[in-house]
């Protein structure tokens, strides 16, 4: 018979390789719930805050700090300890704030912000009712607008206060990308080169001069 603790929970040795947390300490570690970002590209709240921030010392301390609302993840408090959170969600507590972003080596990691202006990408674009476009971005976040100048791929700076969106990074004129996915996750530079082989692939160049070659939806253009 299966083990059925393995629904609820992730085996810590077969984690994901974006989460960076000890993995012989316990055998299991909580499983993020379906939300905002898919499970292999995320981490549940309760982990940032108890292994990667130390705010916490075990899960009885995390449901209490969530429960007294002193969590925002997007500008919305968390209540929920197993909420998955993703790259460029914002964080704050107690008015502090924070981005989660990528290092080189693809791992989570937690840098300051000052603002709640994020870093969306484009991932769908449809036609709706009353002629007006629905855009999907990463984070599962939906937006109708009148605007058919950006193009899924595209990135846009949205505001999280006034929900909307105040600049558009268009694919073809970005500066810096990132690579999201694959063997490659976490690398940073400006694209070489598009190719087209069968599928739509990118040479990405850094500023140490290193090419990779990745899938170009692997993306993220961040200026």
């Amino acid at each position: 018979m299966a083990n059925k603790s393995n629904s609820r929970h992730l085996v810590r040795l077969n984690l994901p390789k974006h989460i960076k947390i000890h993995r012989k300490i316990s055998k299991y570690i909580i499983k993020p719930i379906p939300g905002p970002h898919p499970i292999d590209n995320s981490l549940p709240i309760a982990v940032l805050l108890r292994d990667y921030m130390g705010i916490a010392m075990n899960m009885r301390e995390v449901k209490y700090i969530l429960r007294n609302k002193k969590v925002k993840v997007d500008n919305r408090y968390i209540t929920e300890p197993k909420f998955p959170v993703g790259f460029q969600d914002i964080l704050e507590i107690e008015g502090i704030k924070y981005r989660i972003d990528l290092d080189e080596h693809g791992y989570f990691i937690l840098k300051n912000q000052t603002d709640l202006k994020k870093l969306l990408k484009v991932i769908g674009k449809n036609k709706v009712k009353g002629g007006k476009l629905q855009y999907t971005f990463h984070d599962g976040r939906t937006l109708l607008s009148e605007d058919n100048s950006i193009k899924v791929g595209d990135s846009v700076i949205f505001d999280l206060e006034n929900k909307k969106i105040v600049n558009i990074i268009s694919q073809n004129n970005a500066t810096e990308c990132i690579v999201l996915r694959g063997k490659h996750r976490g690398f940073r530079g400006k694209i070489k080169q598009v190719l087209d082989i069968g599928k739509k692939v990118a040479d990405i160049i850094n500023d140490k001069g290193e090419v990779i070659r990745t899938d170009y939806k692997y993306l993220f253009f961040l200026r």
